[in-house]
């Protein structure tokens, strides 16, 4: 079986990206990081609890356990140093960045040989202001990023990555409010 690290995969698109990896057939161990707000991490930590379960996905406390086929840092806005100054010799590397964050991390990236993929904007469950919803046209589900990337990242099309929506926002809809069914803790408290 293959095998990755995904490293500060601690938001919902990171874990998303993590089920698509196994998916895949992909073994993942993923070193976190912090999520970026409370919402998302109430979020985060319910899902968590769903993929914990699954023997194909670790969790990594302390050093890095393995040798990976491939290695994925999310960038999220901070990253420590220590995730550029890990990577092992000749494995594939990439960076998964936003857009607006990739002038923080692109020289950095360069120097060590990391691949960057810039994500686009994308929405899901964590979008519950009415403001987040109107704010969609530009966005991609979050599914459709993580499957599209996970399947470029094992398959390596030798084409580039572009995001294509596959969901209808119908449909999208439908399995937001089926992750809000799930996450009941969070709900709960609302």
């Amino acid at each position: 079986m293959k095998s990755a690290l995904v490293y500060g995969a601690d938001e919902f698109f990171g874990l998303s990206f993590c089920e698509h990896l196994m998916e895949e057939g992909v073994s993942v161990d993923v070193k976190l990081a912090k999520a970026s707000d409370d919402i998302k991490r109430l979020y985060f930590e319910e899902r968590l609890m769903w993929l914990v379960r699954n023997q194909h996905f670790r969790l990594i406390e302390q050093e890095l356990e393995g040798d990976y086929d491939k290695i994925f840092i999310q960038y999220t806005g901070c990253m420590p140093e220590e995730a550029l100054d890990v990577l092992p010799e000749n494995k594939p590397a990439f960076l998964l960045v936003y857009e607006h964050l990739l002038e923080d991390v692109k020289e950095a990236a360069e120097q060590k040989g990391v691949e960057m993929i810039v994500l686009p904007d994308m929405y899901g469950p964590w979008d519950i202001r009415n403001e987040d919803k109107e704010n969609r046209e530009s966005a991609f589900f979050v599914d459709d990023v993580a499957a599209q990337l996970a399947f470029y990242a094992i398959q390596k099309s030798p084409s580039p990555l572009r995001f294509e929506r596959q969901t209808a926002d119908e449909e999208a809809a439908a399995k937001i409010e089926e992750w809000k069914r799930q996450m009941t803790t969070f709900f709960d408290k609302k």
